[in-house]
C-alpha cells in the first residue's frame, strides 16, 4: 500500500534501542541507507539524530542521480529525497541488507521515492517492488511533487533481505532511501507472511512531536495483495 505524505523520518523517542548523544544516536537494528550519495559517505540527520550511509555497500547495479535544482528549494524536503538510484539496465535489481539480529526477528521496512524530474523528462515512471521473489507493492506517483512511502513489518527466513525493484516497461525503476528498523517481536504478530502497511493514526496525542512506533497500525497481508494483483493482471 502507497502513502503521500510530508516529508519526515524516525523521531527519535523513547526507546530502549536509542543510544549515544550529542545529536548523533546510535541505535542498534537499524539500517539506513541515502541512495545515490557518494560511496563511503554518511552524514546525520539534523531532524531525526540518525545516521544515513552511502548505499555502495548494499548493491552493486544502478546509477546516482540527483534531483533538479527547482525541486531543491523546497524547505521541507528532507536530505534523504535529494538523491536517488536509478536502475536503467536489467529487469530486476536487488538491495541485500543484512540485519544484525538475522532471520526469524521482525523489521519494519521502509523504502521512499522522490521523482523530482532527475532526468529532465518530466515522465513518471511505474515499476513493481519486491521483498524477494514476493511481490510488494507497485510504485505509482500522482505527480511531479509527490513523495511516496511504502512500508512492511517482515521476518526474513534467512540472515539477508533482498529488497528488488522490478522494470515493468512504464520507465525507469529509482529508488531514494531504504530504511530497516528492528521491532519487538512481541508486536503485529502474524501467523505467517509480512504485513503491508494501510493506515497509520496518532491517537490521543496533544502535541505535534513525532514518537517512532507510537501509532496504531492496520495491516495487510502480503500475500493477499500478490493474489488481488494477479487477479487484476488477469
Amino acid at each position: 500500500m502507497r502513502t503521500a505524505l510530508a516529508p519526515l523520518g524516525d523521531k527519535i523517542g523513547d526507546s530502549g534501542d536509542v543510544g549515544g548523544g550529542g545529536g548523533r544516536c546510535e541505535i542498534i537494528g537499524f539500517i539506513s541507507i541515502d541512495c545515490g550519495i557518494p560511496e563511503g559517505s554518511n552524514y546525520t540527520d539534523a531532524i531525526t539524530g540518525i545516521q544515513y550511509i552511502s548505499d555502495k555497500g548494499f548493491i552493486d547495479t544502478g546509477l546516482s542521480r540527483t534531483i533538479s535544482p527547482e525541486f531543491k528549494v523546497d524547505e521541507f524536503l528532507v536530505q534523504q529525497l535529494l538523491t536517488l538510484r536509478i536502475f536503467p539496465q536489467g529487469t530486476r535489481n536487488c538491495y541485500n541488507l543484512r540485519p544484525a539480529k538475522g532471520k526469524g526477528n521482525r523489521y519494519l521496512i521502509r523504502a521512499r521515492f522522490f521523482y523530482g524530474n532527475y532526468d529532465r523528462k518530466n515522465q513518471l515512471p511505474q515499476f513493481d517492488m519486491h521483498v524477494g521473489a514476493d511481490y510488494w507493492d507497485t510504485i505509482t506517483f500522482d505527480g511531479p511533487l509527490s513523495i511516496m512511502r511504502y512500508e512492511i513489518i517482515h521476518i526474513p527466513t534467512s540472515d539477508y533481505i533482498n529488497i528488488c525493484f522490478i522494470n515493468t516497461g512504464y520507465g525507469t525503476p529509482f529508488v531514494s532511501s531504504l530504511e530497516l528498523r528492528s521491532l519487538s517481536d512481541t508486536i503485529y504478530v502474524t501467523k505467517s507472511g509480512s504485513l503491508g502497511y494501510f493506515l497509520r493514526w496518532d491517537l490521543g496525542s496533544t502535541t505535534d512531536r513525532y514518537v517512532r512506533y507510537a501509532y496504531f497500525f492496520i495491516c495487510q497481508c502480503l500475500s493477499c495483495k500478490k493474489i488481488v494483483k494477479n487477479l487484476h493482471d488477469t
